[in-house]
């Protein structure tokens, strides 16, 4: 995985350079790989023309410092401070304008100077004006093409209009970063080592995985949950509903759908001995009598939990939750959205990987906070982020289609943590490569049972063949 550092872990990080004696070498290594960058982005030295505006802190000391080495490489570059920018008379239009005037360290709001208009801009580490721990504006903020991001990428990167205003990240000195991260971004290449494979000897209960929800009003939701436990490899997944079988749609023909008679927990928890993991809430319903049989459920069974939608709704705040969460004898993830994280744990103020990570050790439990991207808190303080997601996920049914990946993919073992990152990562890549303009949860199942087939398709009989 890609750590991703904190504005206080880079200012311990400069702190220890400076301690060391070493950041004015460090500036030296920053300016050279930045110049390198942007001639590769120029295609080249020669008849090239660098605009650099630097401001006063180690950003603008990383600009200086690409100026110079620039300069002995042969591109005609002109440094600049952004107070000078309304005086400036540059003649030719550079062919790229390097934002070097505000890192990390922002601290008030950013008036951005007039850059050259149709000119590439290159932000060194983050765009000026962005909030590196947040991605919000802090003021107004430079529209970045390129970013170069020096060590570690950091929050500001990947959030909010960060996100946006970022341009193509271009990765520099990976190694100049803090190595105490506990936050990382989810790759392709993390999934292989963790994708569990299926045993010779495995059978259809091997992976069970039974799903509790569906209403009148909301029959679709829990089947799009069985969907995706089966697109994942679970071997028998059991759909239990008030909706009449028959009303029943969306979900796979091997789905076994049983009647469920009343809100009445015992049985559920009896039949509940033969499963690996549950889904527990997509379209269940909000009542009281709801609520009571979810914290039945959670409290006497014995196999990891997804409590989604309804299931973890019907806690009305963070002590309510986490004081039946403390009874269980099973993990537990969350998947909330916003909305729904916001009504059991409160406005999000701030960083939300800071309000996810903080609900995450108030409870017990993984938290999953669905978004772009999606944040994955454990309680022992490791997150991860998932950022493959497309808007075109933001259809009816997805996140029911997402609960039912993570279950799959406990019933086949995998610790809670890592269902959870796994499955957000399926879900987001397999959505992306859905070619209409917006994924349905029937398209996304069809998506992730491909996409997952193609990550775990080499039997051993196969491989002894190779």
């Amino acid at each position: 995985m890609d750590p991703v550092v904190s504005v206080a872990e880079v200012a311990k990080f400069d702190r220890e350079l400076a301690e060391q004696g070493a950041t004015s070498a460090v500036i030296d290594r920053v300016g050279y790989a930045l110049a390198q960058t942007a001639i590769s982005l120029l295609g080249g030295t020669y008849g090239r023309r660098v605009l650099i505006v630097a401001g006063r802190g180690n950003n603008g000391n990383d600009g200086r410092s690409m100026g110079r080495h620039l300069n002995r490489l042969g591109v005609s570059t002109l440094v600049v401070e952004p107070e000078a920018m309304p005086l400036l008379s540059m003649g030719p239009q550079p062919d790229l304008v390097v934002d070097a005037i505000l890192g990390t360290g922002l601290t008030r709001p950013f008036d951005p100077p007039k850059l050259p208009d149709g000119v590439p801009v290159l932000s060194v580490d983050l765009p000026s004006g962005i909030s590196a721990d947040t991605g919000e504006l802090v003021g107004e903020a430079i529209y970045a093409d390129y970013t170069a991001v020096i060590g570690a990428l950091k929050f500001g990167h990947l959030f909010g209009p960060g996100r946006e205003r970022s341009g193509r990240l271009v990765r520099i000195l990976p190694e100049l970063r803090p190595v105490d991260s506990r936050c990382y971004l989810v790759t392709a290449r993390d999934l292989g080592a963790v994708i569990p494979e299926v045993p010779a000897q495995s059978h259809k209960w091997s992976a069970g995985v039974m799903v509790v929800g569906g209403s009148a009003g909301m029959r679709g939701s829990a089947g799009f949950g069985a969907g995706g436990a089966m697109a994942v490899g679970a071997g028998m997944v059991h759909l239990v509903t008030r909706a009449e079988p028959s009303e029943m749609i969306d979900h796979p023909s091997e789905v076994v759908v049983d009647r469920l008679e009343s809100y009445f927990a015992e049985p559920v928890v009896a039949a509940s001995r033969r499963f690996r993991s549950i889904v527990l809430g997509p379209g269940l319903g909000g009542s009281l009598q709801i609520g009571n049989f979810v914290r039945r459920l959670l409290v006497d069974t014995d196999c990891p939990i997804v409590l989604d939608a309804d299931g973890l709704t019907c806690f009305r705040d963070t002590a309510n939750l986490a004081r039946t969460l403390t009874r269980r004898r099973a993990p537990t993830i969350l998947t909330p959205h916003h909305g729904e994280f916001e009504r059991v744990f409160g406005p999000i103020e701030g960083s939300p990987v800071v309000a996810c990570s903080q609900a995450a050790i108030d409870t017990g439990a993984v938290v999953l906070l669905k978004g772009s991207p999606t944040i994955i808190a454990d309680p022992s303080g490791a997150v991860a982020l998932s950022a493959v997601g497309t808007a075109k996920l933001a259809s009816a049914g997805t996140g029911d289609v997402l609960a039912g990946v993570i279950a799959g993919l406990l019933a086949q073992g995998m610790s809670a943590y890592e269902a959870a990152w796994v499955g957000a990562y399926l879900h987001g890549a397999a959505g992306a490569g859905v070619a209409t303009g917006k994924v349905t949860a029937t398209s996304l199942v069809e998506a992730i049972a491909r996409y997952y087939g193609s990550l775990n398709c080499v039997s051993p009989a196969q491989e002894l063949l190779r």
